[in-house]
């Protein structure tokens, strides 16, 4: 199953985390981690089916603790590497060629 990742930039605080859960709640969520890194920053990173992206993405950006919300592309192949899954793929600005 092809799934995406979803990056959340949130502005944590009393209810942060109970507000993103109920918000994917009516979701196919694979996978949920929660960071907070400082008092004024956390990072969320959601995994969903590649067909609930645009949706679970669409309501993260309602909420009103979300900054932004990125959609990192997967490599399927990745998914069953010993390196592990979700590596982001990102693209070369020379060449256009995908790298991990």
């Amino acid at each position: 199953m092809e799934h995406a990742r979803l990056n959340v930039t949130l502005r944590p605080g009393p209810g942060t985390l109970a507000r993103l859960a109920a918000t994917l709640s009516n979701h196919h969520v694979l996978d949920l981690a929660y960071t907070a890194s400082s008092p004024a920053s956390a990072t969320a990173v959601v995994r969903v089916p590649r067909a609930d992206a645009p949706r679970a993405q669409h309501k993260l950006r309602r909420l009103i603790d979300v900054i932004d919300v990125i959609d990192v592309l997967v490599d399927p192949a990745s998914a069953s590497t010993a390196g592990g899954p979700d590596l982001p793929i990102s693209q070369d600005s020379a060449t256009g060629a995908a790298r991990p």
